[in-house]
């Protein structure tokens, strides 16, 4: 398994953050459902790095940049995410980068004022949640899509 950690977003971070931006899998559950435009991910990527309010994961041995996990306010509301590139799903790291994330926020935050809504079609993410014990406390819906509302459990 690949051995991760948290860090700031860097200047060559930028090609990958793009390119996962503009990949519809990735952006299929993130903020508008769908993949971004280069001059939108542009942006994005230059307000992430002069505002940083993600923690970047990155290959611990490597430094290579594998996505981003962490607390953001939406609405008021601290709400807990995380998004990796498509050619690191399956191997464990979301589960370990948002380990390492509530670790970090525990002493910063109240973990149990943050929201984490998983659309009933992430079963990845769902898995995710099971994996860290995380405790689904009610059904809702976010963006217009169903799904489960959790608790993060230290």
């Amino acid at each position: 398994m690949i051995s991760v950690k948290l860090r700031n977003l860097r200047h060559q971070d930028k090609e990958a953050v793009i390119a996962m931006l503009g990949d519809p899998e990735v952006m299929r559950f993130l903020g508008p459902r769908r993949a971004l435009a280069e001059d939108e991910a542009d942006s994005w990527f230059e307000n992430a790095l002069a505002n940083p309010t993600r923690f970047a994961v990155a290959n611990a041995d490597t430094d290579e940049f594998i996505g981003f996990c962490a607390i953001k306010k939406i609405d008021g509301v601290p709400d807990f995410g995380y998004f990796i590139r498509p050619e690191f799903w399956g191997k464990g790291i979301a589960a370990k980068a948002c380990e390492l994330a509530v670790e970090r926020l525990s002493s910063e935050i109240d973990l149990s004022t943050v929201q984490v809504f998983i659309a009933d079609d992430n079963v990845a993410s769902q898995r995710v949640a099971q994996k860290l014990g995380w405790q689904a406390t009610h059904n809702g819906t976010k963006d217009g899509e169903n799904g489960r509302y959790y608790r993060i459990t230290t």
